[in-house]
């Protein structure tokens, strides 16, 4: 137990000096504490003291003070902090004697001024009788029920201490009398030691016991596969004290408590998940249960490799028909333009579409993907390394094209960085980096790409800082884990002059788009490669393709590919291609730019490389 003795009156008062202080202002610079504006409490005391004693009060302007007020003990159970009188003798404007009433407990000083302010002291009044708290009753109880501290002397306790530092202050107390209080258990307490303090500042506190306090426990769910939007009620006890309800990604979901506190109501959010919905209390204690709502799976997608613009993709699985919206490799925004079922989703690929994998979209929280797509590519590239170099668990670096054995200066912003390789999953995972010389990764890649069974190869687009990294940081090593590499290689920049759709027919008609002032062939120099890109037409039955001038004569470098400088190329066959020769260009230039003829084809897009 905590034993009070009573010192000086002067020291006391020192003691409880800096705790009198009210809220700081500019006055608070000056070294002279009574420097002060307006009414303020300075210091008092002795502190503890007894009932009936006469306290000795400073401070500032206190000539203007009508009433000093404490807090006063309760007899009967009462909501609310009632104050009591006690006596003053005015000796100063700057100091005053109180004389302590009977029926006062600890909490603050208050000063009522002539103007109707109240002034509340910093620190509280405490009492120097012994505190002996005896018992502590109800026990077990529940939150927001009343408890009680019997002893003698139990009025002076200022504070009680839940566990976990939950507190009630002496002036909110239901009953305060000497032998009994009476405090409302708080919302947030829970089980553990129970203590009481005299509510002074730094106050030991006192065990009184364990308490144990009623928690919440849900042990049931009307429905553990509700749908979306249904009405679930899950069962349990002590549920009044539910504060929140979470579910899966979404938090504080409305909910409706029954009176015995033995079930809660609330709907199913539409954009949740399954998982465990989570119950809430102030204590900070929590209970769950859990549901598993409709979401949609994806388990073939068809077809994944060389996929063209214009084919039907077609994504099988369960619940499909709840797919809002599609995103699509390389395609902002949503991709609403599909066919659904239950089982299937059917989509044309449309143009500009990259690869990856298709998310789809049942809702704002949830969304499935399909297996990863690689889409056909008529991109030109070169190869730069060839061969069969095995990586296991980060052992070793494909290094044939580091510290010299490649010249990246050579090297363009834009170009595409293709490693081909065959992942090896025994382990159950695989991994690549692509790195400098030191095996650190390129600027703007991530440390660490994980790849799966389906990959067959790795991309990435050059940008300057990469290609700085490997002029000047010993070139190119790829390093990982677990794949084999077969090839590398990077892509050979184009410069698309025109695209469309144009059959040529049986020598019909020339695609002529590209002549006699259509096209600037003035910004084009002797070296670059003219090519072509098109769709055999079946419906012609041969092939003959010239590359012409505005007469369609065929340009000097095209002189070989066959009779008049028309090529017969094989059917399997989608581009062709020259290096424009110094001739060329005289041809471009000066006889009506560039003419494309012949028989058999569809003419898709002409570039420059």
């Amino acid at each position: 137990m905590k034993i009070y003795r009573k010192i000086s009156v002067l020291a006391m008062a020192a003691l409880v000096l800096a705790a009198g202080f009210t809220s700081c202002s500019e006055d608070q610079l000056d070294t002279n504490q009574y420097n002060k504006s307006g009414v303020n409490i300075l210091a008092f005391g002795p502190m503890p003291i007894t009932r009936g004693a006469t306290m000795r009060l400073t401070g500032t302007q206190l000539n203007n003070v009508k009433e000093v007020l404490f807090p006063e003990g309760n007899q009967k159970l009462t909501p609310s902090t009632t104050y009591i009188s006690g006596e003053f003798t005015l000796q100063s404007s700057e100091e005053m004697t109180v004389t302590i009433p009977d029926q006062c407990v600890p909490g603050k000083l208050r000063l009522v001024t002539n103007d109707g302010q109240t002034i509340e002291s910093a620190s509280n009044i405490t009492f120097a009788e012994e505190i002996k708290a005896s018992s502590i009753t109800p026990n077990p109880i529940h939150p927001g029920e009343v408890v009680s501290i019997k002893g003698d002397y139990v009025w002076n306790i200022g504070q009680v201490v839940f566990f976990d530092h939950v507190t009630v202050d002496a002036e909110d107390f239901l009953l305060n009398t000497r032998s009994e209080i009476q405090v409302i258990v708080p919302a947030e307490a829970k089980t553990g030691d129970v203590a009481y303090n005299d509510g002074s500042d730094g106050a030991e506190n006192i065990s009184i016991g364990t308490l144990t306090i009623d928690e919440i426990k849900a042990t049931g769910v009307s429905n553990p596969n509700p749908e979306f939007g249904e009405e679930i009620t899950i069962t349990g006890e002590n549920l009044d004290l539910v504060t929140s309800i979470d579910f899966p990604a979404v938090a504080d979901v409305p909910f409706q408590v029954a009176n015995d506190g033995k079930s809660v109501r609330v709907t199913v959010p539409d954009n949740t998940v399954s998982g465990s919905v989570t119950l809430n209390s102030a204590s900070g204690i929590t209970t769950s249960v859990d549901i598993a709502v409709p979401l949609a799976s994806v388990s073939s997608t068809e077809p994944v490799k060389d996929v063209k613009v214009g084919q039907t993709i077609t994504i099988k699985g369960d619940k499909l028909d709840r797919i809002i919206h599609l995103i699509l490799p390389a395609i902002d925004g949503a991709f609403t333009d599909f066919t659904q079922t239950a089982t299937q989703i059917t989509f044309v690929v449309p143009e500009g579409m990259g690869d990856g994998k298709v998310t789809l979209v049942q809702h704002e929280n949830y969304s499935v993907e399909s297996d990863k797509i690689s889409m056909y590519s008529e991109a030109p590239e070169t190869t730069i390394w060839a061969g069969n170099f095995e990586i296991g668990e980060w052992n070793a670096g494909m290094q044939d094209l580091a510290w010299g054995g490649y010249d990246w200066s050579t090297a363009q912003v834009g170009q595409v960085l293709t490693v081909y390789l065959t992942p090896n999953m025994s382990a159950g995972w695989s991994q690549i980096r692509i790195g400098n010389g030191s095996w650190a990764a390129l600027p703007g890649t991530a440390d660490v790409n994980p790849l799966t069974a389906e990959d067959t190869k790795f991309s990435v687009t050059l940008t300057q800082a990469m290609i700085d990294e490997l002029v000047n940081a010993g070139g190119l090593v790829i390093c990982g884990a677990y794949f084999t590499i077969t090839k590398i290689t990077l892509s050979i920049l184009e410069e698309v002059i025109w695209s469309g759709n144009f059959a040529l027919g049986s020598w019909a008609a020339g695609m002529d788009e590209l002549s006699w002032g259509r096209y600037d062939w003035s910004q084009v120099s002797a070296g670059k490669t003219l090519k072509l890109y098109y769709e055999v037409d079946p419906s012609v039955g041969y092939i003959n393709i010239r590359f012409g001038n505005g007469s369609w004569a065929a340009l000097p470098s095209t002189q070989g590919w066959g009779s008049d400088g028309n090529a017969s190329p094989d059917p399997s066959e989608t581009s062709i291609k020259t290096v424009l020769t110094a001739d060329d260009m005289d041809q471009l230039l000066n006889a009506g730019g560039l003419v494309i003829c012949g028989a058999g084809i569809i003419c898709k897009k002409v570039v420059l490389q």
